[in-house]
């Protein structure tokens, strides 16, 4: 396989992530020095701001106050998912599988959690574990056909290439309209 096939594959695999948050109000209303007269919670406020960083594309920004918000209530799965998610986005893969994995010991059966970590295992070449984490999502919600695209391209990346085309069949199946399945199909099967 050509590497630039795998960073296209790559770019597409990791470009479907969402956050978990709303954050409409939450730069503009509130000030890290007093209490929000929006938000009576400042931990919440802060999660909320952090989230606003990142859908802004200010990372350091969201990993800021998203940490903040953690040293305040560090029982917050969607804290360490979105921190997780900025780490990811500057690079930073280690912190943000370690956030991933904080995440889904807070909230074991959320499939979206295992799928942002295959993401993070997938651009460190450990397939193994993307696999592992696909394979659980899948369990968790077998109607998403991100799950077994992504998996279908850790195990292509692995030299698995029956099993890729399985899995983009498998997606295929869920969403006949899944072009990046398709895709999938196509480069394993070559």
């Amino acid at each position: 396989m050509k590497n630039i096939a795998k960073l296209i594959l790559i770019f597409i695999a990791v470009s479907f992530v969402h956050l978990s948050g709303s954050s409409a109000y939450a730069k503009v209303n509130f000030n890290s020095s007093q209490q929000s007269p929006l938000e009576e919670d400042p931990a919440k406020a802060l999660y909320n701001r952090g989230t606003a960083h990142y859908e802004a594309g200010e990372f350091d920004a969201a990993i800021q106050d998203l940490s903040a918000a953690l040293a305040m209530e560090p029982a917050a799965p969607d804290a360490y998912y979105n921190r997780g998610m900025a780490y990811r986005e500057k690079k930073m893969i280690d912190e943000a599988i370690a956030d991933y994995t904080k995440a889904l010991e807070l909230a074991p059966s959320q499939p979206g959690y295992y799928l942002n970590r295959c993401n993070a295992f997938i651009v460190k070449e450990d397939y193994e574990s993307a696999i592992n984490d696909c394979t659980k999502a899948i369990e968790l919600a077998p109607q998403e056909p991100k799950s077994y695209f992504l998996r279908g391209l850790a195990r292509m990346f692995k030299g698995d290439n029956a099993g890729a085309v399985a899995d983009a069949d498998k997606a295929l199946e869920i969403n006949p309209n899944y072009a990046d399945a398709l895709k999938l199909k196509k480069e394993a099967a070559a």
